[in-house]
């Protein structure tokens, strides 16, 4: 069962939508957290409030939806919770693909089997075997790997560019008086 229903979640939306009710007033009068009313009308607001809906059904992402979610975070300079609303998916979610992005590259977004392993004879003999082995990555997602490590680099000189540029005004101005 969901925290919270989608017929609350929409109530206190329009509430804030239309500028009857503060989140802090909404917070203390529905006992619910800050951030999570913000993040419900962030969402609202990028999505419509059909995107508040509570959802009952697991959704398996393919690795191009993860890519595009990683790839946006990473060469955006935006927060976690506005590229989820974008996305529509949880805040927690762009955190772990881009973490295991990070760490295996495009290889680690490849959709996994969940849950209990079928019994099998000489299972340690075999895990050990599927430890070592990594997946060939395809030639597109060889690509589009390479494609989101680049468009990081740029996005970071980019930012230490314009930093540098701001560093140089103000020593300019610090020389010159």
């Amino acid at each position: 069962m969901t925290k919270y229903s989608t017929k609350l979640k929409i109530e206190i939306t329009n509430k804030i939508l239309s500028n009857k009710a503060s989140v802090n007033g909404l917070s203390k009068k529905y006992n619910i957290n800050r951030s999570v009313i913000r993040r419900w009308t962030v969402l609202a607001r990028e999505q419509g409030l059909m995107a508040l809906k509570v959802k009952h059904k697991k959704h398996n992402y393919n690795i191009e939806f993860k890519l595009n979610v990683v790839k946006y975070y990473l060469t955006h300079d935006l927060g976690m919770n506005q590229v989820a609303s974008k996305f529509n998916v949880n805040p927690s979610q762009v955190l772990v693909w881009t973490n295991t992005f990070n760490k295996l590259g495009a290889i680690g977004l490849i959709p996994r089997k969940k849950g209990r392993p079928m019994k099998k004879t000489n299972y340690k003999k075999q895990d050990s075997v599927n430890k070592n082995t990594k997946l060939p990555l395809s030639e597109k997602e060889k690509y589009e790997e390479k494609i989101a490590q680049l468009e990081q680099k740029v996005y970071d000189l980019e930012l230490s560019n314009y930093c540098l540029k701001g560093l140089r005004a103000v020593m300019k101005d610090y020389q010159t008086k």
